[in-house]
């Protein structure tokens, strides 16, 4: 019989994209209010319960005056979910995010060992992240870790034609102020892609692993992504973090393997640019 999957956060990319498959439909609550899940998921009736409600921006996350508001979502939220689902015994899971790593080397001296660069396996628990978005999401993982029943889901940047478009309009017009950098590393995956390695990962919820990474086969930096993708436009580049955006993990990605080895179909991000 096929998975009643519910979709909390629904309305962003992903969201939209699994609500285009059958078995999922769209779950509507506010994830910073626990009565207000539980009346949703009480009503719907899942199977699994899939949470993509998340404060996403690293630069609105970085605001001081959004804190609060994030904590509530990316933390606080995942509180709420664990306590509603482990209490109805149904398998949820949410979706989290590469920038919970510093994607950095260095000896750490607090943490008195060094801190490396990625890409990361799921048991790396080095975490340090260099901005409040990946704070935020590493205290919803603390959260999940904290429920039996709740698990989670990393990625890296993933992409599709719309959120690529303004790449590509700054790339072909040589915006000095959106250049690329030589020093950031993602595994970067087409949206489609990830959505089918995430549903796979949904109808087998229950032989997965707390922790799965699900993203790119390849880590590469961004103008290497940049170049393959537009190889006829001026791709501009830079060594420095720009300090006009929040910060961002330098050689970061994700670590795959485990997720091959459990049957996960695997695609690279030029498996993805193919789509374009």
């Amino acid at each position: 019989m096929e998975k009643k999957i519910c979709v909390l956060g629904y309305k962003g990319r992903v969201g939209q994209e699994l609500l285009k498959h059958e078995g999922y439909v769209a779950l509507d609550c506010d994830i910073r209010n626990e009565r207000s899940v539980e009346k949703a998921i009480t009503s719907c009736k899942p199977d699994v319960v899939v949470s993509l409600a998340s404060k996403s921006s690293p630069e609105w996350c970085e605001n001081d005056d959004n804190f609060t508001e994030m904590f509530k979502v990316n933390a606080v939220g995942v509180f709420h979910l664990g306590e509603v689902t482990s209490k109805l015994g149904i398998p949820s899971v949410i979706l989290s995010t590469d920038h919970v790593f510093s994607g950095k080397s260095y000896f750490d001296f607090p943490l008195k060992g060094w801190i490396k660069k990625g890409p990361y396996k799921e048991d790396y628990h080095r975490t340090v992240p260099v901005n409040q978005y990946g704070r935020s999401k590493l205290q919803g993982e603390y959260m999940a870790d904290e429920y039996d029943n709740l698990k989670v889901v990393r990625t890296s940047y993933l992409f599709d034609n719309a959120r690529l478009q303004g790449l590509k309009y700054s790339a072909e017009l040589d915006y000095r102020n959106q250049s690329y950098p030589t020093f950031m590393y993602r595994s970067f995956m087409h949206l489609n892609h990830f959505v089918s390695g995430f549903s796979y990962y949904i109808n087998n919820i229950d032989k997965m692993p707390k922790i799965l990474h699900i993203s790119g086969s390849e880590t590469v930096s961004w103008v290497t992504f940049m170049k393959t993708w537009l190889p006829e436009a001026n791709i501009v580049t830079h060594r420095k973090d720009n300090k006009v955006f929040a910060p961002r993990p330098h050689k970061a990605g994700l670590d795959v393997s485990l997720s091959a080895k459990l049957g996960l179909p695997q695609y690279s991000y030029r498996d993805g640019l193919e789509l374009l």
